[in-house]
């Protein structure tokens, strides 16, 4: 009976195919601390506090660089009180398996500071103009995050959650949370002394081949999703990233391109992670395809012509019906995200690839030729019906944030929104869902954010609370782990499932 149980056992693991001894949890962080921070944590720049810990998430990991050790981090400032947007560490530094690396801003603390001009709109009270009394908590608590955690009672029955130190359903029964993309009200862009700076930045990719970063900056920051503050024009950066970058941490900015007026007016912010498209060896020769999910449209650059421009399709709009989400079992919200993830297929005997795409909010796969999206003259909308085409689904509930491919086995990796799930589908395969299967799952996996594949043959993910930080006031509870980083060899993710051959 007991070897019977033992087989059954084996088989059900095998069935499910998620080798968790392959996983390596990485790096965790419960409270975010920095390096040498340049001001002091009590300070403030305008009205709002310098540094508040319990807004500081690692929302997403911005990857790891080989070569030279270092390993990015995205802040992202949904909320007031987060020192650097854009940050970084020195693996080497660190112990694997389970540290809290300190973060230190990248590519220095100074490109990413605010400056009291800033927020030149007026003081916060002004800004929000008149306020309704969840507005008011909401400024308390933002001077003291203390005080979120006084009235406890009288908060859990307004707002219909609970903030209990616990691992999961930590926030109660709560009403779906609506989520408006266009935040009110706006504020001209502030006029500094110069626009060079790293206001806001969502992802970003490691580029080996040349040793480098490529991210947009979004150029401004909502905050509580009432108040934006338009600070300079998004732009998209490229940075050095040297081999001994971590012994120097000197790390040069290639080029700083501003998105153009045509473009930036169809939508401000909502840019996500770029796909890298080289056309030869140069490293001056290649495009960024960025997908807005925000505004639904398709950015297009040429870094040797410096050029820009955008594609609209009907497929890069959110489904409406898979915008409802659940994050740790109980809290629920709506985000009517459109076209999310990018990633690019082999090269044909032309050098086109098939751009895979999806929406955040909806589970299908779409795909267009490079051929098309390298066309400035086929934009916004002069392509043909026929090359924007639907490739199948991956499943109700399978909605995905970013999909990462690895060209070794030709495997592509999903890390979704809500399944507490990393996945994989061989690209050479029919997108059915019996092609899809689950290569890791964990409670621990909370919100599958950032997927990426290095050329050591590693896949990493990453989770935070980035539903919490983006949807609501609730500070971060600092004695538990808010964001985790894993990784895991792609050969052991995917042997003896339909991935691998």
């Amino acid at each position: 009976m007991r070897f019977l149980l033992f087989l059954s056992c084996v088989f059900f693991q095998r069935i499910n195919s998620y080798p968790k001894d392959h996983v390596e949890e990485v790096f965790q962080w419960k409270k975010v601390e920095f390096e040498n921070l340049p001001q002091p944590e009590n300070s403030y720049v305008g009205p709002y506090p310098y540094y508040i810990p319990e807004n500081v998430d690692v929302t997403s990991a911005g990857g790891y660089h080989p070569a030279s050790g270092l390993f990015l981090t995205i802040t992202a400032r949904f909320r007031p009180g987060i020192p650097t947007s854009f940050g970084a560490f020195c693996v080497h530094e660190y112990k694997y398996l389970g540290s809290s690396p300190k973060i230190w801003g990248f590519p220095n603390y100074e490109m990413n500071a605010f400056r009291p001009e800033d927020f030149a709109g007026g003081s916060l009270e002004e800004n929000q103009g008149s306020k309704t009394k969840n507005n008011a908590e909401e400024l308390r608590i933002l001077e003291n995050p203390l005080n979120a955690t006084k009235n406890k009672d009288e908060d859990e029955e307004r707002k219909g959650y609970k903030n209990k130190n616990q691992d999961h359903g930590s926030y109660g029964n709560n009403p779906v949370v609506q989520i408006p993309i266009y935040s009110k009200p706006t504020y001209p862009v502030a006029q500094t002394k110069d626009n060079t700076r790293i206001i806001s930045v969502f992802y970003t990719i490691i580029d080996e081949k040349c040793n480098r970063a490529l991210f947009m900056d979004n150029g401004q920051v909502v905050y509580y999703r009432n108040t934006t503050y338009r600070i300079q024009k998004p732009a998209i950066l490229v940075v050095d990233l040297p081999i001994d970058g971590c012994e120097t941490r000197n790390f040069p900015i290639f080029r700083r391109s501003e998105i153009p007026r045509r473009i930036a007016q169809k939508g401000p912010d909502g840019y996500m992670a770029p796909a890298i498209d080289y056309q030869s060896d140069s490293c001056d020769d290649f495009f960024l395809y960025i997908p807005n999910g925000f505004y639904n449209f398709f950015l297009v650059y040429d870094y040797k012509r410096d050029e820009f421009w955008a594609f609209d399709h009907e497929s890069f709009l959110p489904v409406v019906a898979e915008s409802f989400f659940v994050f740790r079992k109980t809290f629920h919200y709506d985000l009517p995200i459109g076209a999310f993830a990018v990633s690019l297929g082999f090269p044909d005997k032309y050098g086109d690839r098939l751009a895979y795409y999806t929406q955040m909010a909806g589970t299908a796969q779409f795909s267009v030729s490079t051929r098309v999206l390298k066309n400035r003259r086929k934009s916004p909308e002069n392509y043909s019906k026929y090359d924007f085409r639907i490739m199948g689904y991956r499943g109700s509930g399978h909605q995905a944030m970013r999909t990462a491919i690895d060209y070794t086995y030709g495997v592509m990796f999903y890390s979704e929104v809500q399944s507490t799930q990393i996945r994989c589908w061989n690209i050479h395969k029919p997108l059915i869902p019996d092609n899809i299967v689950v290569v890791f799952q964990s409670k621990k996996v909370q919100m599958g954010i950032y997927i990426a594949v290095d050329s050591l043959g590693y896949l990493w993910f990453h989770s935070s609370h980035i539903p919490i930080d983006y949807t609501t006031a609730i500070p971060l509870n600092l004695e538990e782990v808010n964001s985790r980083t894993f990784r895991m060899k792609i050969e052991d993710a995917i042997r003896g499932t339909v991935c691998e051959n």
